[in-house]
């Protein structure tokens, strides 16, 4: 799926001194950044290289691209999360970049729809032409997708990573984080279930529930040609909040309390490479 960028945007900031500033002078809209202020940011922080575990992208409809793959672990990296959570396990892609990028003591918890929800329709009854102009046609199609196909990206986890990953089905309209001990107690919260503006809106809710006062929420689908209720509902929310987000691809990223700061912070006084 396409990414859409307003000719409006402004040039995209390069460095993290650039967003730290941008940060400390702005406290809402929409900022974007290039990848690689969250690539110099590793660098920074890190002597050696940092080695990255992830699987070739599904070339199908309803997975990450390579690019947001590598965003996504990189964040994991520099955040360093005792719990992470996913709205949206679908094939299990991203939810075994989460797992296998973070350190061996972090909880992983991914929620779906599962087989009570399973579409009733095949996935060959679906038209292209349908699935890249109706989002709601779209996300009918990924429901009959995993109907049919297992989270099969989780099959190759260790059983050390199986241990620490929690798979949740329900919808997550109803989902109550303070059941599942998770209020205030999970330092990433990734949103990529549903995408109508109903659903967003209240994984958002369960989201900030779940960081308190300290963490990062993750959108995927932002600047979508197809769910443009993703668009329509972080747009709104930037109105109040800083929303920051990674050219190239459909990641929006809000950071709070501490976890905020300390993002900001790294590679601010390291040493950076001009790698235009």
């Amino acid at each position: 799926m396409p990414v859409l960028q307003s000719a409006l945007d402004p040039a995209p900031i390069e460095d993290p001194a650039g967003l730290l500033d941008h940060c400390e002078t702005h406290r809402a809209g929409v900022v974007a950044i290039k990848p690689k202020v969250l690539f110099l940011k590793i660098e920074a922080e890190n002597p050696g290289p940092v080695p990255m575990k992830i699987n070739v992208p599904s070339s199908g409809l309803g997975s990450v691209t390579l690019l947001e793959a590598a965003a996504l672990i990189s964040i994991v990296k520099l955040i360093q999360p005792r719990k992470i959570f996913e709205f949206g396990t679908f094939l299990g892609y991203s939810t075994a970049l989460l797992v296998e990028n973070s350190g061996a003591e972090c909880a992983v918890y991914s929620l779906d729809l599962g087989e009570s929800h399973a579409a009733g329709d095949t996935v060959d009854s679906y038209t292209d032409a349908d699935l890249r102009r109706d989002g709601n046609i779209n996300d009918a199609y990924l429901r009959a997708v995993q109907s049919a196909s297992a989270p099969r990206y989780l099959g190759g986890l260790t059983d050390a990573d199986r241990s620490r990953t929690t798979l949740l089905q329900q919808d997550s309209r109803v989902f109550d984080p303070a059941a599942h001990g998770l209020v205030g107690a999970v330092d990433l919260v990734f949103v990529d279930g549903g995408h109508d503006l109903e659903t967003v809106a209240i994984d958002t809710t369960n989201a900030r529930k779940m960081i308190g006062d300290s963490g990062v929420i993750l959108w995927h689908d932002f600047r979508s040609s197809i769910h443009g209720d993703v668009t329509t509902f972080v747009e709104e929310l930037a109105k109040d909040d800083l929303v920051i987000h990674v050219q190239h691809t459909m990641m929006a990223m809000l950071l709070v309390g501490d976890i905020r700061e300390r993002f900001l912070g790294m590679g601010v006084d390291g040493p950076l490479r001009d790698t235009a």
